[in-house]
């Protein structure tokens, strides 16, 4: 078992000190974390400094964590942020 790792949709990422999970997950090769809302095309990082917004994951249940901008820790559960569907104008 790796000495920094955490849960990825049942995938062990490895991190070093210091790293974003976003990183961590660039490093192997996961880079779309999520759907756009009305076309439900994949996104990732793009900015990589907290302004875009495309790297939105769930992160230990919490919906909308910006993944450049959360250092990995050992042992969180990180999954894709889910597409909500839009709203029906009534």
């Amino acid at each position: 078992m790796p000495h920094n790792f955490f849960y990825f949709e049942n995938q062990i990422i490895e991190f070093d000190e210091g790293m974003s999970v976003a990183a961590a997950l660039l490093r192997k090769g996961i880079n779309d974390f999520r759907q756009t809302q009305v076309t439900q095309q994949p996104r990732g990082p793009f900015c990589m400094m907290g302004a875009c917004f495309d790297c939105l994951l769930v992160i230990d249940g919490l919906t909308n964590q910006q993944g450049c901008m959360y250092l990995a820790k050992q042992g969180i559960r990180v999954s894709r942020h889910p597409s909500y569907p839009l709203l029906e104008m009534i």
